[in-house]
């Protein structure tokens, strides 16, 4: 088990930061993404492994004027 904002999501073994986004359904361009405090770079979201019983933070950036 994960947490993805404070929120219990099911682990699945091999998973990466794309797989977690797509599991929550974030579906803004721009995410700011954390696991367990350090932050990811979006180019490497799909190679970065999300490990078990961590704690991820995922912000979407909304702009405006």
């Amino acid at each position: 088990m994960i947490k993805v904002n404070d929120k219990p999501v099911e682990y699945e073994e091999g998973m990466t930061v794309t797989d977690v986004i797509k599991k929550c359904n974030f579906m803004f361009p721009l995410l700011i993404v954390k696991i367990d405090g350090v932050y990811v770079t979006r180019d490497t979201y799909n190679t970065t492994p999300v490990p078990d019983a961590c704690e991820m933070d995922i912000i979407h950036l909304i702009s405006g004027g």
